[in-house]
Protein backbone atom coordinates (compact mmCIF):
# COMPACT_ATOMS: atom_id res chain seq x y z
CA UNK A 1 0.00 0.00 0.00
CA UNK A 2 1.04 3.56 -0.72
CA UNK A 3 -0.60 6.78 0.38
CA UNK A 4 -1.11 9.77 -1.91
CA UNK A 5 0.82 12.88 -0.92
CA UNK A 6 -0.53 15.00 -3.79
CA UNK A 7 -1.62 14.78 -7.41
CA UNK A 8 -0.37 16.61 -10.46
CA UNK A 9 -2.72 19.33 -11.76
CA UNK A 10 -4.43 18.34 -15.00
CA UNK A 11 -3.55 14.66 -14.55
CA UNK A 12 -5.79 11.60 -14.63
CA UNK A 13 -5.66 11.47 -10.83
CA UNK A 14 -6.78 15.10 -10.64
CA UNK A 15 -9.68 14.42 -13.02
CA UNK A 16 -10.72 11.51 -10.77
CA UNK A 17 -10.47 13.81 -7.73
CA UNK A 18 -8.07 11.51 -5.92
CA UNK A 19 -7.12 13.35 -2.76
CA UNK A 20 -4.06 13.45 -0.52
CA UNK A 21 -4.26 10.81 2.19
CA UNK A 22 -6.01 8.28 -0.02
CA UNK A 23 -4.41 4.81 0.00
CA UNK A 24 -3.73 2.89 -3.21
CA UNK A 25 -3.99 -0.83 -2.55
CA UNK A 26 -3.87 -2.55 -5.94
CA UNK A 27 -3.55 -1.98 -9.67
CA UNK A 28 -4.93 -4.75 -11.89
CA UNK A 29 -5.02 -7.05 -8.89
CA UNK A 30 -1.35 -6.54 -8.06
CA UNK A 31 -0.49 -5.12 -4.62
CA UNK A 32 1.15 -1.67 -4.67
CA UNK A 33 3.94 -1.89 -2.12
CA UNK A 34 5.73 1.37 -2.89
CA UNK A 35 6.34 4.10 -5.44
CA UNK A 36 8.27 1.75 -7.71
CA UNK A 37 5.28 -0.59 -7.97
CA UNK A 38 3.13 2.42 -8.87
CA UNK A 39 5.60 3.43 -11.58
CA UNK A 40 5.73 -0.12 -12.93
CA UNK A 41 2.04 -1.08 -12.90
CA UNK A 42 0.50 2.23 -14.02
CA UNK A 43 2.19 1.90 -17.43
CA UNK A 44 -0.59 -0.37 -18.75
CA UNK A 45 -3.34 1.18 -20.93
CA UNK A 46 -6.19 -0.47 -18.99
CA UNK A 47 -6.15 -0.13 -15.22
CA UNK A 48 -8.34 -1.29 -12.35
CA UNK A 49 -7.22 0.78 -9.38
CA UNK A 50 -8.37 -0.23 -5.90
CA UNK A 51 -8.23 2.65 -3.41
CA UNK A 52 -9.21 3.20 0.19
CA UNK A 53 -10.27 6.32 2.07
CA UNK A 54 -8.97 6.98 5.62
CA UNK A 55 -12.44 5.93 6.82
CA UNK A 56 -11.84 2.43 5.44
CA UNK A 57 -14.24 2.79 2.52
CA UNK A 58 -12.88 1.14 -0.62
CA UNK A 59 -13.71 1.86 -4.23
CA UNK A 60 -12.51 0.73 -7.64
CA UNK A 61 -11.58 2.92 -10.61
CA UNK A 62 -11.51 1.55 -14.15
CA UNK A 63 -9.25 3.65 -16.35
CA UNK A 64 -8.45 3.58 -20.06
CA UNK A 65 -5.47 5.72 -21.07
CA UNK A 66 -2.55 5.90 -23.50
CA UNK A 67 0.21 3.41 -22.71
CA UNK A 68 2.84 4.82 -20.35
CA UNK A 69 0.81 7.95 -19.49
CA UNK A 70 1.25 8.33 -15.72
CA UNK A 71 -1.70 8.74 -13.40
CA UNK A 72 -0.19 11.87 -11.89
CA UNK A 73 -0.02 10.49 -8.34
CA UNK A 74 2.82 11.67 -6.11
CA UNK A 75 3.03 9.14 -3.25
CA UNK A 76 4.33 9.74 0.23
CA UNK A 77 8.04 8.85 0.54
CA UNK A 78 8.84 5.15 0.76
CA UNK A 79 10.61 3.71 3.75
CA UNK A 80 14.27 3.42 2.78
CA UNK A 81 16.09 0.10 2.92
CA UNK A 82 19.01 0.57 5.33
CA UNK A 83 22.60 -0.54 4.92
CA UNK A 84 23.68 -3.53 7.03
CA UNK A 85 27.42 -3.11 6.44
CA UNK A 86 30.04 -1.55 8.71
CA UNK A 87 32.48 0.01 6.25
CA UNK A 88 35.06 2.09 8.10
CA UNK A 89 35.14 4.54 5.17
CA UNK A 90 31.35 5.11 5.18
CA UNK A 91 30.67 8.79 4.53
CA UNK A 92 27.57 8.76 6.74
CA UNK A 93 29.86 7.83 9.61
CA UNK A 94 31.88 10.88 8.65
CA UNK A 95 29.00 13.18 9.53
CA UNK A 96 29.18 15.42 12.61
CA UNK A 97 27.39 14.33 15.76
CA UNK A 98 23.66 13.77 15.31
CA UNK A 99 22.59 17.10 16.75
CA UNK A 100 24.49 18.98 14.04
CA UNK A 101 22.55 17.99 10.91
CA UNK A 102 18.99 16.98 9.98
CA UNK A 103 18.21 13.33 10.58
CA UNK A 104 17.87 12.13 6.94
CA UNK A 105 21.58 12.82 6.46
CA UNK A 106 22.33 10.05 8.96
CA UNK A 107 20.39 7.41 7.02
CA UNK A 108 22.68 4.76 5.52
CA UNK A 109 20.66 3.70 2.50
CA UNK A 110 21.39 0.52 0.56
CA UNK A 111 18.15 0.43 -1.42
CA UNK A 112 18.00 -1.28 -4.81
CA UNK A 113 14.95 0.82 -5.75
CA UNK A 114 16.96 4.04 -5.35
CA UNK A 115 19.76 2.43 -7.33
CA UNK A 116 17.45 1.84 -10.28
CA UNK A 117 15.59 5.14 -10.01
CA UNK A 118 18.38 7.55 -9.06
CA UNK A 119 21.72 5.81 -9.57
CA UNK A 120 22.51 5.25 -5.89
CA UNK A 121 25.24 2.69 -5.35
CA UNK A 122 24.27 -0.46 -3.42
CA UNK A 123 26.20 -3.46 -2.10
CA UNK A 124 23.61 -6.26 -2.70
CA UNK A 125 24.17 -7.50 0.88
CA UNK A 126 20.62 -6.90 2.17
CA UNK A 127 18.55 -8.42 -0.66
CA UNK A 128 15.88 -10.94 0.31
CA UNK A 129 14.60 -13.65 -2.07
CA UNK A 130 11.55 -11.53 -2.94
CA UNK A 131 13.83 -8.58 -3.75
CA UNK A 132 15.74 -10.69 -6.26
CA UNK A 133 12.44 -11.87 -7.77
CA UNK A 134 11.25 -8.29 -8.12
CA UNK A 135 14.49 -7.08 -9.73
CA UNK A 136 14.07 -9.66 -12.48
CA UNK A 137 10.28 -9.37 -12.82
CA UNK A 138 10.36 -5.56 -13.18
CA UNK A 139 13.62 -5.53 -15.16
CA UNK A 140 15.33 -3.08 -12.80
CA UNK A 141 18.30 -2.45 -15.06
CA UNK A 142 20.83 -1.01 -14.81
CA UNK A 143 21.74 -1.19 -11.13
CA UNK A 144 24.71 0.63 -9.60
CA UNK A 145 26.81 -1.65 -7.43
CA UNK A 146 29.63 -0.85 -5.02
CA UNK A 147 31.84 -3.84 -5.73
CA UNK A 148 35.03 -2.49 -4.11
CA UNK A 149 36.79 -5.86 -4.56
CA UNK A 150 36.01 -9.16 -6.25
CA UNK A 151 38.21 -11.16 -3.86
CA UNK A 152 35.73 -12.38 -1.22
CA UNK A 153 38.17 -11.96 1.67
CA UNK A 154 39.11 -8.42 0.69
CA UNK A 155 35.48 -7.35 0.30
CA UNK A 156 34.59 -8.95 3.62
CA UNK A 157 37.39 -7.02 5.30
CA UNK A 158 35.98 -3.79 3.88
CA UNK A 159 32.24 -4.24 4.45
CA UNK A 160 32.38 -6.31 7.67
CA UNK A 161 29.30 -8.24 6.55
CA UNK A 162 29.44 -12.02 5.92
CA UNK A 163 27.09 -11.66 2.94
CA UNK A 164 29.53 -9.30 1.24
CA UNK A 165 31.81 -12.23 0.35
CA UNK A 166 29.16 -13.45 -2.12
CA UNK A 167 29.79 -10.62 -4.60
CA UNK A 168 30.79 -12.86 -7.50
CA UNK A 169 27.73 -15.07 -7.08
CA UNK A 170 25.54 -11.96 -6.84
CA UNK A 171 26.99 -10.47 -10.03
CA UNK A 172 26.51 -13.80 -11.80
CA UNK A 173 22.90 -13.86 -10.67
CA UNK A 174 22.24 -10.37 -12.00
CA UNK A 175 23.90 -11.19 -15.31
CA UNK A 176 21.88 -14.39 -15.62
CA UNK A 177 18.72 -12.35 -15.23
CA UNK A 178 19.77 -9.82 -17.86
CA UNK A 179 20.42 -6.99 -15.39
CA UNK A 180 23.25 -4.63 -16.34
CA UNK A 181 25.56 -3.20 -13.68
CA UNK A 182 27.50 0.03 -13.35
CA UNK A 183 30.23 -1.00 -10.91
CA UNK A 184 32.17 1.14 -8.47
CA UNK A 185 35.38 0.73 -6.50
CA UNK A 186 36.00 3.09 -3.59
CA UNK A 187 39.77 2.83 -3.47
CA UNK A 188 41.18 2.54 0.04
CA UNK A 189 44.94 2.38 0.65
CA UNK A 190 46.18 -0.88 2.15
CA UNK A 191 42.79 -2.53 1.60
CA UNK A 192 41.77 -2.90 -2.07
CA UNK A 193 44.50 -1.05 -3.95
CA UNK A 194 47.57 -2.32 -5.80
CA UNK A 195 47.29 -5.93 -6.97
CA UNK A 196 43.82 -6.18 -5.48
CA UNK A 197 42.60 -3.35 -7.70
CA UNK A 198 44.18 -4.96 -10.76
CA UNK A 199 42.42 -8.24 -10.02
CA UNK A 200 39.07 -6.52 -9.47
CA UNK A 201 39.39 -4.65 -12.78
CA UNK A 202 40.29 -7.83 -14.65
CA UNK A 203 37.53 -9.87 -12.99
CA UNK A 204 34.86 -7.31 -13.83
CA UNK A 205 36.09 -6.78 -17.39
CA UNK A 206 36.03 -10.54 -17.89
CA UNK A 207 32.30 -10.56 -17.15
CA UNK A 208 31.68 -8.91 -20.52
CA UNK A 209 28.73 -6.70 -21.33
CA UNK A 210 26.98 -7.49 -18.03
CA UNK A 211 29.26 -4.91 -16.38
CA UNK A 212 28.35 -1.73 -18.21
CA UNK A 213 31.08 0.43 -16.64
CA UNK A 214 33.55 0.58 -13.78
CA UNK A 215 34.35 3.75 -11.81
CA UNK A 216 37.39 4.07 -9.55
CA UNK A 217 36.82 6.66 -6.82
CA UNK A 218 39.32 7.57 -4.07
CA UNK A 219 38.16 7.15 -0.49
CA UNK A 220 36.95 10.37 1.11
CA UNK A 221 37.41 10.91 4.82
CA UNK A 222 36.15 13.78 6.93
CA UNK A 223 37.46 15.36 10.10
CA UNK A 224 34.86 13.25 11.95
CA UNK A 225 36.09 9.81 10.83
CA UNK A 226 39.71 10.46 9.88
CA UNK A 227 40.81 8.97 13.18
CA UNK A 228 39.11 5.62 12.60
CA UNK A 229 42.29 4.02 11.30
CA UNK A 230 41.94 4.73 7.60
CA UNK A 231 43.86 7.23 5.53
CA UNK A 232 43.56 8.95 2.18
CA UNK A 233 45.61 7.97 -0.84
CA UNK A 234 49.04 9.44 -1.45
CA UNK A 235 49.70 11.06 -4.87
CA UNK A 236 51.90 8.14 -5.94
CA UNK A 237 49.14 5.67 -5.04
CA UNK A 238 46.66 7.67 -7.09
CA UNK A 239 48.97 7.63 -10.08
CA UNK A 240 49.43 3.87 -9.73
CA UNK A 241 45.65 3.42 -9.78
CA UNK A 242 45.31 5.65 -12.85
CA UNK A 243 47.94 3.53 -14.62
CA UNK A 244 45.87 0.42 -13.86
CA UNK A 245 42.78 2.15 -15.26
CA UNK A 246 44.66 3.28 -18.37
CA UNK A 247 45.85 -0.26 -19.01
CA UNK A 248 42.36 -1.74 -19.11
CA UNK A 249 41.05 1.27 -21.04
CA UNK A 250 43.56 0.63 -23.81
CA UNK A 251 42.34 -2.95 -24.05
CA UNK A 252 38.65 -1.96 -23.84
CA UNK A 253 39.02 0.67 -26.56
CA UNK A 254 40.60 -1.90 -28.87
CA UNK A 255 38.11 -4.69 -28.10
CA UNK A 256 34.86 -2.83 -27.34
CA UNK A 257 35.27 0.62 -28.81
CA UNK A 258 34.85 2.39 -25.47
CA UNK A 259 36.99 3.08 -22.42
CA UNK A 260 34.68 1.17 -20.03
CA UNK A 261 36.76 1.99 -16.92
CA UNK A 262 36.91 5.56 -15.57
CA UNK A 263 38.99 7.23 -12.88
CA UNK A 264 37.12 9.88 -10.89
CA UNK A 265 38.17 13.51 -11.19
CA UNK A 266 39.31 13.48 -7.57
CA UNK A 267 41.73 10.64 -8.27
CA UNK A 268 43.44 12.83 -10.87
CA UNK A 269 43.45 15.86 -8.59
CA UNK A 270 44.96 13.89 -5.71
CA UNK A 271 47.58 12.58 -8.14
CA UNK A 272 48.42 16.20 -9.09
CA UNK A 273 47.33 15.48 -12.68
CA UNK A 274 44.93 17.38 -14.92
CA UNK A 275 41.57 15.58 -15.21
CA UNK A 276 40.77 14.19 -18.66
CA UNK A 277 38.45 15.78 -21.22
CA UNK A 278 34.90 14.79 -22.06
CA UNK A 279 35.96 12.17 -24.65
CA UNK A 280 37.46 10.07 -21.85
CA UNK A 281 34.01 9.24 -20.47
CA UNK A 282 32.38 7.92 -23.66
CA UNK A 283 28.61 8.32 -23.35
CA UNK A 284 28.46 7.31 -19.70
CA UNK A 285 26.63 9.62 -17.30
CA UNK A 286 28.44 9.01 -14.02
CA UNK A 287 28.80 12.62 -12.92
CA UNK A 288 26.81 12.06 -9.71
CA UNK A 289 29.57 9.65 -8.70
CA UNK A 290 32.26 12.30 -9.12
CA UNK A 291 33.27 10.87 -12.47
CA UNK A 292 33.54 13.50 -15.18
CA UNK A 293 32.16 16.46 -13.22
CA UNK A 294 35.04 18.75 -14.18
CA UNK A 295 35.02 17.85 -17.87
CA UNK A 296 31.21 18.06 -17.95
CA UNK A 297 31.24 21.56 -16.46
CA UNK A 298 33.99 22.70 -18.82
CA UNK A 299 32.17 21.25 -21.81
CA UNK A 300 28.84 22.86 -20.87
CA UNK A 301 30.42 26.30 -20.48
CA UNK A 302 32.31 25.95 -23.79
CA UNK A 303 29.12 24.97 -25.64
CA UNK A 304 27.02 27.76 -24.16
CA UNK A 305 29.54 30.58 -24.08
CA UNK A 306 28.20 32.07 -27.30
CA UNK A 307 24.81 32.54 -25.63
CA UNK A 308 26.26 35.22 -23.35
CA UNK A 309 25.96 38.86 -24.31
CA UNK A 310 27.55 41.97 -22.79
CA UNK A 311 27.55 42.28 -18.99
CA UNK A 312 29.92 45.18 -18.68
CA UNK A 313 30.04 46.56 -15.13
CA UNK A 314 28.61 43.40 -13.57
CA UNK A 315 30.56 41.98 -10.63
CA UNK A 316 30.12 38.21 -10.36
CA UNK A 317 31.42 35.93 -7.60
CA UNK A 318 31.34 32.14 -8.11
CA UNK A 319 31.74 30.04 -4.95
CA UNK A 320 33.03 26.46 -5.13
CA UNK A 321 34.98 23.82 -3.23
CA UNK A 322 38.76 23.66 -3.33
CA UNK A 323 38.93 20.77 -5.83
CA UNK A 324 36.99 22.72 -8.47
CA UNK A 325 38.76 26.02 -7.73
CA UNK A 326 41.36 26.00 -10.54
CA UNK A 327 38.82 24.87 -13.15
CA UNK A 328 36.25 27.45 -12.10
CA UNK A 329 38.90 30.20 -12.15
CA UNK A 330 39.70 29.32 -15.76
CA UNK A 331 36.01 29.27 -16.69
CA UNK A 332 35.44 32.58 -14.90
CA UNK A 333 38.21 34.12 -16.99
CA UNK A 334 36.56 32.85 -20.18
CA UNK A 335 33.14 34.17 -19.14
CA UNK A 336 34.67 37.54 -18.25
CA UNK A 337 36.39 37.73 -21.64
CA UNK A 338 33.13 37.00 -23.41
CA UNK A 339 30.89 39.38 -21.42
CA UNK A 340 33.11 42.13 -20.04
CA UNK A 341 31.92 41.31 -16.52
CA UNK A 342 34.28 41.05 -13.57
CA UNK A 343 34.01 37.34 -12.71
CA UNK A 344 35.86 35.95 -9.69
CA UNK A 345 35.99 32.32 -8.53
CA UNK A 346 36.30 31.74 -4.79
CA UNK A 347 37.40 28.31 -3.54
CA UNK A 348 36.22 27.64 0.01
CA UNK A 349 37.52 25.28 2.70
CA UNK A 350 34.81 23.08 4.19
CA UNK A 351 34.42 23.88 7.90
CA UNK A 352 31.69 21.27 8.45
CA UNK A 353 33.56 18.18 7.23
CA UNK A 354 37.12 19.46 7.22
CA UNK A 355 39.59 20.41 4.47
CA UNK A 356 39.80 16.85 3.11
CA UNK A 357 36.26 17.24 1.73
CA UNK A 358 36.70 19.45 -1.31
CA UNK A 359 33.57 19.18 -3.45
CA UNK A 360 31.20 22.13 -3.91
CA UNK A 361 28.09 20.04 -3.31
CA UNK A 362 29.10 19.35 0.30
CA UNK A 363 29.73 22.96 1.31
CA UNK A 364 27.34 24.09 4.08
CA UNK A 365 25.42 27.33 3.91
CA UNK A 366 27.61 28.91 6.56
CA UNK A 367 30.68 28.49 4.33
CA UNK A 368 28.86 30.08 1.40
CA UNK A 369 27.86 33.03 3.58
CA UNK A 370 31.40 33.44 4.90
CA UNK A 371 32.86 33.32 1.40
CA UNK A 372 30.47 35.98 0.13
CA UNK A 373 31.10 38.27 3.08
CA UNK A 374 34.84 38.00 2.47
CA UNK A 375 34.39 38.54 -1.28
CA UNK A 376 33.47 42.18 -0.72
CA UNK A 377 31.09 44.01 -3.02
CA UNK A 378 29.38 42.04 -5.78
CA UNK A 379 26.23 42.11 -7.87
CA UNK A 380 25.66 38.42 -8.54
CA UNK A 381 26.83 35.39 -6.53
CA UNK A 382 26.71 31.91 -8.01
CA UNK A 383 27.20 28.54 -6.32
CA UNK A 384 26.68 24.87 -7.20
CA UNK A 385 23.06 23.80 -7.33
CA UNK A 386 24.21 20.47 -5.87
CA UNK A 387 24.77 22.18 -2.51
CA UNK A 388 20.97 22.40 -2.04
CA UNK A 389 18.41 19.66 -1.50
CA UNK A 390 14.92 19.65 -3.03
CA UNK A 391 13.73 22.00 -0.28
CA UNK A 392 16.50 24.54 -0.98
CA UNK A 393 18.37 23.67 2.21
CA UNK A 394 22.12 23.40 2.59
CA UNK A 395 23.65 20.54 4.59
CA UNK A 396 23.67 22.63 7.77
CA UNK A 397 19.96 23.45 7.32
CA UNK A 398 20.59 27.02 6.27
CA UNK A 399 17.98 27.84 3.64
CA UNK A 400 18.56 29.65 0.38
CA UNK A 401 16.18 32.33 1.66
CA UNK A 402 18.38 32.83 4.74
CA UNK A 403 21.54 33.08 2.66
CA UNK A 404 19.95 35.62 0.34
CA UNK A 405 18.71 37.68 3.29
CA UNK A 406 22.33 38.35 4.31
CA UNK A 407 22.97 40.11 1.01
CA UNK A 408 19.98 42.37 0.28
CA UNK A 409 19.87 44.05 -3.10
CA UNK A 410 22.18 41.45 -4.63
CA UNK A 411 21.43 38.24 -6.49
CA UNK A 412 22.51 34.94 -4.92
CA UNK A 413 21.71 32.06 -7.27
CA UNK A 414 22.31 28.30 -7.51
CA UNK A 415 23.86 27.44 -10.86
CA UNK A 416 24.64 24.40 -12.97
CA UNK A 417 27.38 25.97 -15.09
CA UNK A 418 27.67 29.78 -14.61
CA UNK A 419 26.12 30.39 -18.01
CA UNK A 420 22.60 29.29 -17.04
CA UNK A 421 22.13 32.17 -14.58
CA UNK A 422 24.10 34.80 -16.47
CA UNK A 423 22.04 34.35 -19.63
CA UNK A 424 18.93 35.21 -17.60
CA UNK A 425 20.44 38.60 -16.68
CA UNK A 426 20.38 39.76 -20.28
CA UNK A 427 19.80 42.03 -22.01
CA UNK A 428 21.43 44.59 -19.69
CA UNK A 429 21.81 48.11 -20.95
CA UNK A 430 22.92 49.58 -17.60
CA UNK A 431 25.60 48.30 -15.24
CA UNK A 432 24.64 45.00 -13.59
CA UNK A 433 24.65 46.53 -10.13
CA UNK A 434 21.74 48.75 -11.17
CA UNK A 435 19.68 45.88 -12.55
CA UNK A 436 16.64 44.72 -10.56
Amino acid sequence: MIRIARVEPGSIAADLELAAGLALLEINGRPIRDGLDLLFHQAEPSLRVLAERPSGERFLFEIEKPTDEPLGIIPEPDKIRRCTNACPFCFVKGNPKRDKLRQPLYVKDDDYRLSFLHGHYITLTNLRPDDWDRIFEQRLSPLYVSVHATEPGVRLAMLKNPRSANINEDLDRLAGGGILVHAQVVLCPDLNDGDHLTRTIEDLYGRGEAIRSLSIVPVGLTSWNAGSGGRTLEPAECREAIEAVDAIRERALAERGQGWCYAADELYLQAALAPPGADYFDDQDLESNGVGAISSLTDRVARRLEELGPLSGCRVVAVTGTSMGPTLSDLAHRVAGRTGAAVTAVAVDNTLYGPMVTTAGLLPGADHARALREAGDFDVALFSVQALNDNDLFLDDMSLVELRSEFPGRRVEPSHDLVDVLTRLQPIRTPCRSAP
